[in-house]
């Protein structure tokens, strides 16, 4: 499984664009159980080469990791992240709304709200100065997101093996001007709609 994850994360990076200062190119939880501590794959993280039986393979290692904050409490709502020496934090706004994020990176904030009340398949993500919309490719199958506009490149999250939310593969095409703030904050909502919090 390590050996095929390995691959889709190189064939991720071969295939991704350098329009964009940094890209994310993969998520994964690092249990196969449990949801609350994931490893971020970017294009600047660290290769290696490894000879197996023969065989020659690429090692792509996690460029950074998405934790849950409050993990024995299973608190679903409040994250932090650190990728590439960038840190910052996701939290819901309020207690009983999953219809509204805020991402945090120093200053920077990025709100994302769902577009319409009880469907989570849609969302607008903004920073003030650009807006994208972001939503799932069919209304209730969460294994695949798209912006719905290409208007500033593309950006897709989609699940590397149908219905297992375990490891996510990003294609990142987005336009310079889309700062990484906003490509977490999709990753992040395909992620974390896709898991059963029960």
């Amino acid at each position: 499984m390590i050996m095929y994850k390995n691959l889709v994360l190189l064939f991720c990076f071969l295939t991704s664009s350098t329009l964009s200062a940094q890209s994310i190119m993969g998520i994964s939880s690092r249990w196969s159980d449990e949801f609350t501590e994931w490893d971020v794959y970017t294009d600047m993280g660290d290769q290696t080469v490894r000879e197996d039986k023969g065989e020659e393979f690429i090692e792509v290692a996690p460029s950074g990791e998405l934790l849950m904050r409050w993990q024995i409490d299973l608190n679903w709502a409040e994250w932090d992240f650190e990728v590439d020496g960038v840190t910052g934090s996701i939290r819901q706004l309020w207690k009983d709304d999953p219809t509204q994020w805020e991402l945090r990176i120093g200053s920077e904030v990025i709100t994302c709200r769902a577009a319409w009340r009880d469907d989570l398949s849609e969302w607008r993500i903004t920073n003030n100065k650009k807006t994208l919309i972001w939503r799932s490719k069919y209304r209730r199958d969460f294994n695949e997101w798209q912006l719905r506009d290409k208007a500033n490149g593309e950006f897709s999250v989609y699940a590397t093996f149908q219905n297992d939310p375990r490891d996510w593969t990003v294609v990142d095409e987005l336009d310079e001007d889309i700062p990484f703030s906003m490509k977490m904050a999709m990753t992040f909502l395909a992620m974390y709609h896709s898991i059963d919090r029960r």
